[in-house]
């Protein structure tokens, strides 16, 4: 397939897209965002949830 867009307009088309993308998943792994339970089951899901940054 030609590349029919020049470079920079892909580059800043594939690192909106990632940044998107990095955007919904601390969204959806936030523990604020996801409804507060006091159990052990829920406590050791979020740990396990946890990420590196």
């Amino acid at each position: 397939m030609p590349q029919m867009a020049p470079l920079w307009w892909e580059y800043l088309f594939l690192s909106f897209s990632t940044l998107m993308m990095t955007i919904m998943i601390i969204i959806y792994h936030n523990p604020n965002v996801q409804p507060a339970k006091n159990t052990k089951m829920s406590k050791k899901m979020m740990n396990q949830m946890n990420w590196p940054w």
